[in-house]
């Protein structure tokens, strides 16, 4: 062969190999590894909220710990199982420690309280305490009441044919054959979405009742465009591992990842909700993906019953339909006799009650101007709307904190968390910098950490030389928001201002770079120091660079009033 020849093929053949391309037809290689996304997470799915198709998939039914993503299940079955305002008993059994919200055996605290410090901070206690009092009979030990409703839970797993959970506990710490899937927990999240006070839950950035205040350490919220909401969850065994669910053009995607790092979890979660908006958008009717779900679960099973049934000796079923009955007493009362003996009491009782206006008719006339009086001197109170985070009094937000003066350490609806088990430990500066497209698009590309931060923030960290005690405080306060341990940043940013009184926090680095919850942290901490005008200015500011987000809007509307009155 020339030699020319030779070193000419030996060329072309190197270009064919190096870009893979086929030399008879000319089309690219397939190529196996370099189209799969690169997340951290060894499990993950993402899936259409309304249909249960899949998205992506990376080992979504392998059998792994769930971390504090089980109280997803805890919650929808107490919801299923109890009204909001019921009223439940602390045991020092409900104490396992790890992530709490402060309980104290003996106090008295409402469902709704629990969920909230359930959902928004990953309270074990409240867990613990939701499942023992839901799960009681009489007779039981804590533990026996405990196991009881876990038992439950893992029926209505079964119910929904999620054939890869098996819990053993109502929180989600490491214990042996304790185990999910990221499909399960994709199933029962769509299932849980039905439910409203289940989305109002999760999608709550503040929540404050009873002397309790609780942020939601999820730090997707405000994040992310279009974020409904979602759960955290970490341990040593499971990782890091992260639940979220967002809305955009009409659809829903959730996400669920389960066993990535405190570096990329919430990277991992906005690639993968960015993956399904674009696989939905680019054919939004496969019919060819997979789909996970629970179609054609409509409920308990129902007994047969005849029309006519007696249950129990005293009752007479009349069935409707497959899911419709009507139930009476066996041996009604006689219409006639009913409708005499009711007039006769609706009688007496007018009669009674003409008879008390009549006698008091002057007492009742000098009780209504003097309520009529004091009545147009009181502050009338908001409702508060489902969709809306709930807000504390004016003595709940600002008051409260100006009369309990606590140390850190001992603040309520925050305690230390270990090292593996904490939920407030995400790094905000990470996931800033990981921001790829605010539009909601896709590179399907990791990002580039080292520019990111450069694009997403106006004000950047700048070293400074000498910094004062009280300008260190705010500086370690604005960290401590950023990490979502709003608690202790509001005792920092108080320390601060008791330092220096004249500490401009608003120049310090990252200040304007936290998130909406941090900013009621310094509000606080100025009305601790009756200094209400400063406070109210600084949420002025931050409601309206919020003004797009009408929750957001709404809850710094409302800590305003309440600095005026």
């Amino acid at each position: 062969m020339h030699p020319g020849i030779s070193w000419r093929l030996i060329v072309i053949a190197t270009l064919v190999l190096g870009f893979g391309i086929h030399p008879a037809t000319g089309s690219p290689v397939a190529a196996s590894d370099s189209d799969e996304p690169s997340i951290t997470a060894r499990n993950a799915i993402v899936v259409d909220a309304d249909t249960g198709q899949v998205l992506f998939d990376k080992g979504m039914n392998e059998q792994v710990p769930p971390a504090s993503l089980t109280k997803i299940f805890t919650t929808i079955v107490a919801l299923e199982t109890a009204a909001l305002e019921a009223e439940m008993e602390v045991d020092p059994y409900d104490l396992v420690g790890e992530a709490s919200i402060g309980l104290v055996a003996g106090e008295t605290v409402t469902m709704e309280t629990l969920l909230h410090g359930l959902m928004l901070t990953s309270g074990n206690d409240a867990a613990m305490t939701l499942s023992r009092e839901l799960g009681y009979l009489p007779g039981d030990t804590p533990q026996e009441s405990v196991s009881r409703f876990v038992d439950r839970v893992n029926a209505t797993a079964e119910r929904l044919g999620l054939q890869n959970t098996t819990l053993r506990n109502p929180h989600g710490l490491d214990q042996k054959e304790h185990v999910s899937s990221a499909s399960d927990i994709a199933a029962i999240t769509m299932y849980a979405l039905d439910n409203p006070v289940f989305r109002q839950l999760i999608s709550t950035p503040y929540y404050a009742n009873s002397g309790r205040d609780f942020y939601n350490v999820n730090q997707f919220l405000d994040v992310y465009p279009g974020l409904i909401g979602g759960k955290t969850g970490i341990t040593t065994k499971a990782g890091h591992s992260l639940m979220q669910v967002a809305e955009r053009d009409g659809k829903t995607v959730i996400a669920v990842l389960l066993g990535s790092t405190r570096e990329d979890w919430y990277a991992d979660s906005e690639y993968l909700l960015n993956l399904g908006f674009d696989q939905l958008e680019a054919n939004p009717d496969d019919e060819t993906r997979p789909v996970i779900g629970i179609a054609g679960i409509t409920g308990l099973d129902i007994p047969e019953l005849a029309t006519g049934a007696s249950v129990g000796g005293n009752l007479t079923v009349d069935r409707v339909n497959d899911n419709e009955a009507i139930i009476r007493p066996s041996n009604p009362v006689s219409s006639e006799d009913s409708t005499t003996w009711r007039w006769l009491v609706i009688s007496v009782g007018v009669m009674g009650v003409a008879l008390v206006l009549v006698l008091n008719f002057p007492a009742i006339v000098g009780m209504s101007a003097l309520a009529f009086s004091k009545g147009a001197k009181m502050r009338m109170r908001m409702p508060s709307a489902p969709s809306m985070p709930s807000m504390p009094s004016a003595s709940g937000i600002f008051n409260r904190s100006r009369k309990h003066r606590r140390r850190h350490s001992q603040a309520v609806g925050w305690q230390p968390e270990q090292q593996h088990t904490g939920e407030q430990e995400s790094n905000l500066d990470r996931l800033r910098s990981s921001q790829r497209d605010r539009t909601g698009r896709s590179s399907h590309h990791r990002p580039d950490r080292s520019q990111g931060s450069a694009r997403m923030s106006s004000a950047p960290y700048q070293p400074t030389v000498t910094v004062s005690p009280a300008r260190s405080r705010a500086e370690n306060a604005i960290k401590l928001a950023m990490q979502g341990r709003y608690h202790l940043a509001t005792e920092e940013f108080r320390l601060a201002l008791e330092r220096d009184p004249d500490v401009d926090m608003t120049k310090c680095p990252g200040f304007w770079r936290m998130q909406p919850m941090g900013y009621i942290a310094v509000a606080k901490a100025y009305a601790m120091h009756d200094r209400r005008d400063e406070a109210r200015r600084l949420l002025t500011v931050v409601q309206l660079a919020h003004k797009q987000n009408l929750d957001l809007s709404n809850l710094f509307g409302r800590a305003i009033r309440e600095l005026e009155d």
